[in-house]
């Protein structure tokens, strides 16, 4: 066979991610803060872009100037996100549209009729106004370390003594514990490891109670020592190893090997129970995280409406910029492309902030469309829906309802929920109907909620009474449901 290069050449047709495409899609999956913080970004960059008041502008002022002449609008096309097509039905491998070489130059455009005959002075966005809460952040609070220090500077203690202390406090967490060997630690300071052992055994006299402990049993033991219960059945459990048992519950098992009725373990298990387990943790710093819906759903008037939870300054662009291209005053050529470019990028921006809260609300209105129930009655009445259902309805890809969905909050006459907590599959049930898995979960979680606590019901038995409802749920499901729920099993839920 004859081999040998040579050069042909074949016609195909490819889909291109233009850099506007590429803007629109990160815009779209966002989160607030973060677009809030882009929207800044673009504020900074782009010179053609301003925040406006809330004031309404005379058109005919803001034209006055412009000459009446007539050119084509540039069209705004309805594309998806995702195949970069437009938004119409499927789409096969034959409809895809043949794509150009992008072209940067906007010579060719005639402004003044651009922005005379367009929409873009209308089109502006509210930017989302940053939490007023962050202005009144307390002040900071002291940690572990600074606590446990000023205490030990309070101590009657020799300079050598400090300096090993000093060096303790500073392998303690932030729960309380030392993450350091004492015999690695003697040896880095060059000290014997008795005189460490005893500065750790004067820092875990200090305040909160059970700091400085090496493992849970010691923390523990440590707390039940200060309040002078050494030597009680308390006390016996922890330090004679009993901890695996107390966690599995078996309650029985430490009383016969104690030798103590099953009373006095239960009134021993009170104690220890309100020990605490992490003592730093009053001193840890704790941020409270503010969750500002993205949607809102309201009933105005017998029904159910999405809006967009917008609010804080609009975005529109400089009518400073646009009265410099169609004054008719000269320009150099360099300055003119720099302004049509910023023009340009500043429309499209606009138009996909635009676009981005008018498929969130499609979205978002889909997904209610088929959970009316949950509005009226409440989580138990959740429908199965997945993704493909929304994207379907709306008209877009399914990788579009995805972004749309993620990271982002719907205020609901139920209260504030993540969309994504309206998805879920779907369990068949005798007649046929199918319930969501959510509705499950909650039909489980009351379940365990109203058991007798003495006899708490097992997976098993929860299969059962669920079939007598009509819904066909195997044993390793509702393990696993439960799991979810962060519920554990019977052995451990029960009260002896």
């Amino acid at each position: 066979m004859d081999m040998k290069p040579t050069l042909t050449m074949s016609q195909k047709q490819m889909l291109v991610m233009t850099p506007k495409l590429q803007q629109a899609i990160k815009i779209l999956q966002m989160p607030r803060l973060e677009l809030s913080q882009y929207i800044t970004q673009q504020l900074t960059e782009n010179p053609v872009l301003e925040e406006v008041d809330d004031v309404v502008e005379d058109p005919e002022e803001e034209t006055e100037n412009l000459e009446d002449e007539i050119i084509d609008e540039i069209p705004e096309s309805d594309v998806d996100l995702d195949t970069g097509l437009p938004e119409t039905d499927s789409v096969t491998e034959n409809d895809l549209p043949e794509t150009d070489i992008v072209n940067d130059d906007f010579g060719d455009i005639d402004w003044k009729e651009y922005f005379e005959d367009s929409d873009i002075e209308n089109s502006e966005w509210e930017e989302p106004m940053e939490d007023d809460r962050r202005d009144n952040s307390p002040a900071l609070e002291e940690s572990l370390q600074d606590h446990l220090l000023w205490q030990l500077r309070m101590s009657d203690i020799t300079d050598k003594e400090y300096e090993i202390g000093e060096a303790i406090i500073g392998e303690i967490n932030d729960d309380g514990y030392l993450t350091e060997d004492i015999d690695e630690l003697a040896k880095d300071l060059g000290y014997e490891t008795a005189d460490v052992e005893k500065v750790l055994h004067i820092i875990q006299g200090f305040d909160p109670t059970g700091v400085g402990a090496r493992d849970l049993r010691e923390c523990l033991l440590i707390q039940l020592k200060q309040l002078n219960l050494e030597g009680t059945i308390p006390y016996r459990i922890i330090d004679e190893g009993y901890l695996k048992e107390l966690e599995a519950n078996k309650y029985p098992q430490i009383a016969k090997s104690l030798g103590v009725s099953i009373d006095l373990v239960k009134d021993a298990i009170k104690i220890i129970s309100s020990l605490e387990p992490k003592p730093g943790r009053q001193y840890s710093p704790v941020r409270n995280e503010y969750i500002i819906p993205d949607v809102i759903v309201e009933k105005i008037d017998g029904k159910y409406t999405v809006m967009m939870n917008d609010f804080g300054p609009r975005l529109t662009i400089s009518p400073y910029y646009k009265n410099i291209l169609t004054s008719g005053e000269p320009l150099q050529e360099d300055t003119k492309k720099y302004i049509q470019s910023q023009l340009e990028s500043a429309s499209w921006f606009l138009e996909s902030l635009e676009r981005r809260r008018k498929t969130i609300l499609k979205v978002t209105e889909a997904i209610f469309e088929v959970q009316k129930d949950f509005l009226e009655k409440g989580p138990k009445y959740l429908k199965p829906l997945v993704l493909r259902d929304v994207a379907d309805a709306v008209g877009v890809h399914e990788g579009t309802v995805s972004r749309v969905v993620n990271n982002r909050y719907v205020q609901t006459p139920q209260g504030i929920f993540e969309l994504k907590h309206f998805f879920s599959s779907g369990i068949s049930t005798k007649d046929g109907q199918m319930t969501s898995s959510t509705s499950v979960k909650e039909m489980i979680k009351n379940l365990i909620d109203t058991e007798d606590p003495k006899n708490p019901l097992s997976d098993n038995e929860i299969e059962i009474i669920l079939k007598k409802k009509g819904l066909n749920i195997a044993r390793r499901t509702i393990a696993k449901y439960r799991k979810e729920l962060n519920i554990p099993p019977s052995s451990k839920r029960k009260q002896w």
